[in-house]
């Protein structure tokens, strides 16, 4: 991924060979940083994983390549500022040259070895900052080699050290791997890949990949609304759609990746049995977003989403729906629906969960084998999901990395429409609700839920799941619900033959399901009033 900066130069030195010596050859300033702000991340950390809370918490490793100055430049992003006292950084290389000697690393990443590493030093805030380099065997504080002024270069900032580095003194390959810690001068604090996480990788002759890009640009802020971008009220209503003639009624809403029809065809199936009532949420399919909260307000809050949970809340008792059922078709409507009923007990009759993903797929900071805990999931995208990647992402990376035609329908013209109306929200709309649904976890609320829910997973076909491209598909959309079947109220149906858009892919089984449902939520209701 990629980092935005505003560069301070200030003084770089490099040690290569010979010994430490107090009196140095004359430095000179740095030129000023390179103009482009786009930087591709090697890998993010999680915050609090250090050794001295008082010394600097590596947040971000990102790089650039100059293929002009052949210099390969790193970011070290910091959570906070990097504090007045001495700081230092090493940028550990495996050079991937064969008979090159190999030094062990030091930090929480012990299988790495390495044979050439960089290391950037200043005695304060002010002071000048010197580098030096050496080749294994070499060590945490090895001061072997000698002073020279040329071949690093450094810039530091309040929440950032950007070290370039000349690629001859790192490698002479194109391809090599990549780990960096940052700390004081007498102590290492953090280290960025870590907790056995395989080093970053940066080959320098890649193509610019058309799936998976990284990159950010630190002049952007998806965080905030572009100005002039027009936002209603909080208090005002959603886009709200009446449609049907039958008795049932049931609240449609609409999601981030649904595209902006995803119930037309089944209204149309069932215009003479139930009564729809069709929610947007704002910001999406045309309709204008709500206002962005604070920048200190923590996702975990889910502002938009419960927002969201209160419109939905107050369309069934204004419209005084009797056992009214929800149909939501994933984020946020799953989720605001999951709060809302769970709140308020009596408000409806049953939800259908269509192609939604109970809880978001993240890896603890400290185990990446376990989830995190509710709060270190919400501490990990406030700090460092959002603030350190999505404030940051290109649109271009947005896209390479967000839902493909492919997951959506099996019609590829029809999923590529589909496509193209969900990418067409602003991008501070689709992050705020992406980064809202990572902070949530409703664990405990699908465990517990009291009323009748139908969960419809999209089952794909063999030949989708199979391409590694398309390996998140089954842990997200499918095998993710099985941690809820244990809940006699939560009845799971996989679809097979139908990706995302259930409803449109296999419309006949989709119905037989819901009316099956709904009869036996009208039955419980029923038995309930006899009793």
């Amino acid at each position: 991924m990629v980092a935005r900066w505003f560069g301070v130069p200030v003084l770089a030195m490099l040690i290569l060979s010979g010994s430490w010596a107090p009196s140095l050859p004359r430095a000179q300033e740095t030129a000023p940083l390179p103009s482009t702000d786009v930087w591709t991340v090697l890998a993010l950390d999680p915050p609090g994983d250090v050794r001295d809370p008082a010394l600097p918490d590596l947040a971000q490793l990102s790089f650039r390549y100059d293929s002009t100055t052949d210099v390969v430049w790193f970011r070290l992003g910091l959570y906070g500022k990097r504090g007045t006292g001495s700081i230092a950084a090493n940028i550990a290389i495996d050079s991937g040259e064969e008979g090159t000697p190999k030094s062990n690393w030091w930090g929480t990443n012990r299988d790495f070895k390495f044979d050439r590493l960089i290391t950037v030093s200043s005695a304060d805030a002010n002071a000048a900052w010197l580098a030096r380099a050496c080749s294994a065997p070499c060590g945490l504080g090895d001061t072997s080699g000698g002073y020279i002024s040329s071949g690093v270069e450094v810039h530091a900032e309040d929440k950032a050290i950007i070290i370039g580095v000349k690629r001859e003194l790192l490698t002479k390959k194109s391809k090599f791997n990549v780990v960096a810690s940052v700390g004081s001068a007498e102590q290492w604090n953090d280290d960025i890949p870590n907790n056995g996480r395989p080093p970053a990788t940066i080959d320098v002759a890649a193509a610019r990949p058309s799936r998976g890009l990284r990159e950010i640009d630190f002049t952007r802020n998806n965080l905030a609304f572009v100005p002039g971008y027009k936002t209603i009220a909080d208090s005002a209503p959603p886009k709200i759609v009446v449609a049907g003639r039958g008795r049932i009624p049931l609240v449609l809403v609409t999601s981030v990746y649904s595209g902006a029809q995803p119930f037309q065809a089944f209204i149309a199936r069932n215009e003479a049995r139930y009564k729809f009532y069709i929610v947007t949420p704002p910001g999406m399919y045309g309709t204008p977003a709500r206002a962005m909260p604070s920048e200190n307000t923590s996702y975990g809050e889910l502002t938009w989403t419960r927002l969201l949970k209160r419109d939905l809340i107050k369309v069934m008792r204004d419209k005084r729906l009797v056992d009214p059922v929800i149909v939501v078709h994933g984020y946020p409507g799953s989720l605001a629906a999951e709060e809302a009923v769970s709140e308020n007990p009596g408000l409806a009759a049953g939800i259908v969960e269509v192609a939604s993903m109970p809880i978001g797929r993240m890896a603890s900071g400290r185990d990446p084998a376990k989830q995190p805990t509710p709060e270190e999931r919400i501490t990990l995208v406030d700090e460092a999901w959002a603030r350190q990647w999505f404030k940051y992402v290109t649109p271009e990376t947005w896209l390479s990395n967000n839902y493909r035609a492919v997951l959506l329908m099996n019609d590829p013209n029809a999923a590529e429409q589909v496509r193209r109306e969900l990418e067409a929200a602003p991008l501070p709309v689709k992050i705020r609700y992406l980064i809202e649904y990572m902070a949530s976890d409703h664990r405990a609320i699908l465990g517990n839920i009291a009323i009748p829910v139908l969960v419809l997973r999209p089952g794909f076909d063999q030949q989708l799941l199979a391409d590694p491209i398309n390996s998140g598909f089954k842990p997200t959309f499918i095998d993710a619900w099985d941690a809820f079947s244990g809940n006699p109220q939560i009845k799971i149906e996989t679809v097979n033959g139908a990706r995302v858009r259930i409803l449109d892919d296999q419309p006949t089984r989709s119905d037989e399901l819901i009316a099956a449902f709904i009869a036996r939520v009208e039955g419980k209701r029923s038995q309930a009033m006899c009793h």
